[in-house]
């Protein structure tokens, strides 16, 4: 395969990587699937270095020539089906690679049989909106209940949470940093609970709270912070750490701030 230009397989690679890490997968993995595509494709000798905001990449050719690309990562979102979907294809490459295999039981995949699938993969939309406002809703309601809430309680944080998630889907556009994002949606969770515990009355306006605050938890942050420090990287692990830090003060300085406030003015 070394027929095909080292350029256009390095910017495959790197464009591989990029998908996984804007949908919020380790850097380890993004390492392991980029090393595959450039072995799938006959350059076995490369390097990757993968951080939080940067794709470093090289790949050496047989005949001695290098190419180094670096991309810059500007935002991250969750989502594991995106990350599933490219693991999958770079694992199809690397098995249907013909190294070593009788060529009358393996057929190779193109490089433009997996350019398309990757684009495909890239353009898949997720699940309808409406699917995300009633999980948005559900997450804060059971969360309720599991703290000891009741039923009216559950009922007050589901629809709490269908509003937060429609607020800060929209903020995102806006291109608003992390810290902020998380602070207003923990003022809203508070102004919200105190709010319905006001004009319904006999509410657990904790219980609420408590269920909201949990939507905003940085749970793959943290999840992913130990996984990529387990796996040896230590610059990844800790800016993932620091990040999860950060979103965990954004949610106290929001809430903390938001009963300050209704403490002052009620």
């Amino acid at each position: 395969m070394q027929d095909l230009n080292i350029n256009k397989v390095a910017e495959l690679a790197i464009e591989t990587g990029q998908v996984v890490l804007e949908s919020g997968g380790e850097t380890h993995r993004v390492e392991e699937m980029m090393h595959n595509v450039c072995s799938g494709f006959g350059f076995t000798s490369n390097e990757s270095y993968v951080t939080l905001t940067g794709i470093f990449l090289s790949i050496k050719a047989s005949d001695g020539q290098i190419v180094t690309l670096i991309k810059r990562i500007g935002s991250r979102a969750v989502d594991l089906d995106k990350i599933s979907a490219v693991s999958r294809l770079s694992h199809d490459l690397m098995n249907r690679n013909c190294k070593g295999k009788p060529k009358t039981v393996c057929v190779p995949m193109s490089f433009e049989e997996y350019s398309n699938r990757l684009q495909t993969i890239k353009t898949r939309k997720q699940y309808p909106g409406w699917v995300k406002y009633v999980c948005g809703g559900i997450t804060p309601g059971f969360f309720c209940l599991l703290f000891g809430g009741s039923w009216r309680e559950f009922a007050v944080a589901f629809i709490m949470g269908i509003i937060i998630t429609i607020i800060l889907r929209n903020l995102t556009k806006l291109q608003l940093n992390a810290f902020l994002l998380n602070a207003v949606g923990a003022g809203l969770v508070v102004w919200i609970a105190k709010m319905s515990g006001m004009y319904i009355g006999q509410m657990n306006t904790d219980k609420i709270i408590i269920g909201g605050i949990f939507l905003l938890v940085p749970g793959l942050s943290m999840t992913n912070a130990i996984r990529d420090t387990m796996a040896g990287d230590l610059v990844a692990g800790t800016a993932r750490t620091v990040e999860a830090l950060f979103i965990s003060v954004a949610i106290a300085t929001g809430a903390g701030a938001m009963l300050k406030l209704w403490k002052l003015l009620v």
